[in-house]
């Protein structure tokens, strides 16, 4: 037996505020699981319920040594035993890491992720509303979805769509009205967009645009969640673009970048277009024309990786 101390203020018999819990999601071979989290920061080690493992099969394989454990008030708690094999952990959508959770008796509390996770990952709560719209350095290299070409998009976090106006030949399209999909990147593929620099420049460094105080507390909460999204990361480039507002019909605000500095010294990719005579003619005898209006379509096209650091 393992004299180990697993210490955990959230432990108890009774149900946590919601204000500690943030959604997750569980995913093992080809199932997944919706549930909570308790951000416990009193505790030693990352737990789920026993009952809840066993319940949704998930693949459970015995300890080498049995694991003491003792709660904040210093009672002692059944020894665990048990481990979940690695399974993945989805938290907010697209924080996604393998993880493997040790096992005890805790019906009220599904998960617990504990002191060093949250050292780890560094989440920058949003307890209000039980969201996380920041992560540490580290999480944007590894964990987010956007910035691992590895993880597959089935990993995000599904909402309910409604199909109810999409005719039925459609319905395998589903994927396209995916609200949380398209608030994350595509994965890296052959045609992302490079940029290409004019030979002897270097991308500028544009200057501070003047912002007035709604602008600068719209600006933080779209860093914040790009952020937290992988739209953006932290960077030390040499390279920086300005940031400014301009509003829109509605009279909200919409994030603009200054990237003229950087187009006037990148390599054009142009090629020419067609005869405005000759697409009429491809129009003669259509009835039926198609508009496409995309989600967030700025940030569904994909820069090639090692140009990141030029915008």
């Amino acid at each position: 037996m393992v004299n180990q101390r697993l210490l955990s203020g959230g432990l108890s018999t009774d149900k946590p505020s919601s204000s500690t819990l943030l959604p997750v999601r569980l995913q093992w071979v080809t199932h997944s699981h919706q549930c909570q989290a308790l951000l416990d920061s009193g505790a030693e080690g990352n737990f789920m319920d026993l009952s809840l493992a066993q319940r949704l099969h998930i693949p459970i394989i015995p300890l080498n040594h049995r694991i003491t454990v003792t709660s904040l008030d210093g009672r002692e708690l059944p020894n665990i035993h048990l481990r979940t094999e690695p399974i993945t952990l989805v938290t907010s959508g697209n924080h996604v890491e393998e993880i493997s959770l040790l096992l005890m008796d805790s019906p009220h509390i599904p998960i617990v992720l504990d002191h060093p996770w949250l050292v780890k990952h560094g989440p920058r709560v949003d307890w209000g509303h039980s969201t996380v719209s920041a992560w540490s350095n580290e999480c944007y290299a590894s964990c987010l979805v956007s910035a691992c070409s590895s993880v597959s998009g089935s990993m995000l976090q599904e909402e309910p769509v409604n199909l109810s106006n999409v005719p039925a030949e459609y319905l395998d399209l589903k994927e396209v009205f995916s609200k949380s999909r398209a608030a994350s990147l595509p994965p890296h593929r052959p045609y992302d967009c490079a940029i290409e620099l004019r030979p002897g420049t270097s991308p500028p460094k544009g200057g501070l645009y003047s912002l007035s105080v709604p602008e600068r507390e719209a600006m933080e909460k779209y860093i914040s969640e790009s952020l937290a999204a992988g739209f953006i990361r932290p960077s030390s480039s040499p390279a920086g673009a300005g940031f400014f507002f301009v509003g829109k019909k509605d009279g909200s605000l919409r994030p603009c970048i200054d990237y003229r500095g950087l187009n006037n010294i990148t390599v054009k990719n142009t090629y020419p277009l067609p005869l405005m005579s000759s697409a009429f003619e491809r129009l003669q005898g259509a009835s039926v024309f198609t508009k496409l209006d995309l989600r967030n379509a700025y940030h569904l096209v994909r820069i090639k990786e090692g140009d990141e650091w030029k915008t």
